[in-house]
């Protein structure tokens, strides 16, 4: 017998060892965008939630993005290939690549990824292994592709994770609503690979934290 579906006790999500992480939080995943995501104002917003709370109490958080450049796609003279570079909907310089605005902060760590997955098609490990950080709490468009391979990886290399559900969103697939999509997403998730919480939840334990070690240690100077 199988120890499904996993139960563990909640992740301890301290600042020194956790990484608040969005997954291509970009303005082509969007209501009546590139890629219809209805959902998406409300998962940005709860996400700019929790990045505003996480770097309050002393968190970082990495933002990462899937974004293209003419290099990347060179002709067999070797320069761009201009009907790729005018049409790629992730090109550099395009709206559909940029990030959401007032997400980035000053100390904020911007990474890259050429794929779905920020682990396979990024350097996602490498920064975490670099920083000492062993759990990640993320958010990010869309929950079952970018999010969803992403957790995965980040879960099967060894990494606790907790998805806020809320600063998710997916977009619509073959009879099934974007909605319903999002929650099986997050229902399979939680089976087998991490922990979810709600964006409330998330800022709520943050605020506890900052507050419990203000008292321990002192105000910070």
């Amino acid at each position: 017998m199988g120890n499904n579906p996993r139960v563990e006790e909640p992740y301890d999500l301290g600042p020194d060892h956790t990484v608040l992480l969005g997954v291509d939080l970009q303005q082509g995943f969007s209501d009546g965008g590139w890629e219809h995501t209805p959902d998406a104002p409300a998962a940005v917003a709860n996400f700019r939630a929790a990045a505003a709370a996480w770097r309050a109490a002393g968190g970082r958080v990495v933002l990462c993005r899937e974004i293209y450049y003419p290099e990347d796609y060179p002709g067999p003279d070797g320069q761009p290939i201009p009907e790729v570079v005018a049409h790629h909907p992730l090109m550099s310089g395009r709206d559909n690549a940029e990030f959401y605005p007032d997400l980035v902060g000053a100390d904020d760590v911007v990474m890259r990824k050429t794929g779905f997955s920020a682990v396979a098609d990024g350097n996602l490990i490498e920064i975490l292994t670099d920083n000492g950080w062993d759990t990640v709490v993320m958010g990010g468009l869309t929950t079952p592709i970018c999010v969803g391979t992403t957790s995965d990886a980040l879960s099967m290399a060894g990494i606790k994770v907790v998805i806020l559900e809320d600063a998710c969103a997916s977009q619509s697939f073959e009879g099934f609503s974007a909605q319903d999509a999002h929650e099986f997403a997050l229902a399979r998730f939680r089976y087998l690979f991490g922990q979810t919480m709600t964006t409330s939840q998330f800022v709520a334990q943050t605020d506890a934290g900052a507050e419990m070690r203000s008292r321990v240690l002192g105000p910070a100077v």
